[in-house]
């Protein structure tokens, strides 16, 4: 990557009202100045064209005139802040969970931690709602909640260790999502 070619984008975005083209993108994706996160769609435009700034200028002859950069950079701005909130709403969606399928033997733990999550504070929002929901559950469920979150064990195993018949188990699965289930629309509810 070409940081003094991005440093200059910067700097050519900023002279003479170049700008607004960002805030033209934001207003044909719909985003208004009265939300709270504009600005933050504002700076992640701004370096957006600015990578498409150094890789206009990498891909063509310097003999390429400023409006062709500006539709590139356009483009460019327009499609990837059009990926961010697809990429916000896996990140919101923590647990997606089947109850129609019998087997015992699921393995919940690529579920219950979003791998897609590229922000550390999604994977602190996880834990902190996992020890939330393991301070709300019954016994029995933060039994299945340490045994596969902490040993990641599978439900076989749980029944082994705990003693118990793998309907058990499931029921604790069950009750747990259930659980989970209740205190997302009750934390929602607050906001």
């Amino acid at each position: 990557m070409d940081y003094k070619k991005i440093s200059d984008g910067l700097t050519f975005l900023m002279t003479d009202k170049r700008i607004t083209i960002v805030h033209g993108v934001l207003k044909s994706l719909g985003i208004s100045p009265r939300r709270d996160d504009y600005d933050d769609f504002v700076q992640d435009a701004s370096i957006i064209f600015a990578q498409a700034y150094a890789d206009f200028l990498r891909d063509s002859d310097h003999s390429a005139n400023e409006r062709d950069l500006m539709c590139f950079a356009y483009q460019r701005m327009r499609w990837r802040l059009l990926d961010r909130p697809r990429h916000q709403q896996l990140e919101g969606i923590l647990f997606s969970y089947s109850l129609d399928n019998s087997e015992d033997d699921h393995d919940y733990d690529d579920v219950l931690v979003d791998q897609l999550a590229s922000h550390p504070f999604t994977h602190l929002e996880n834990s902190s709602f996992l020890g939330y929901l393991y301070q709300h559950s019954s016994l029995n469920q933060q039994r299945y909640l340490v045994a596969k979150l902490n040993h990641h064990l599978s439900d076989r195993q749980i029944a082994r260790e705990y003693g118990v018949t793998r309907a058990a188990v499931s029921y604790w699965r069950r009750g747990v999502i259930t659980r989970a289930h209740q205190l997302r629309a009750k934390m929602k509810g607050e906001f």
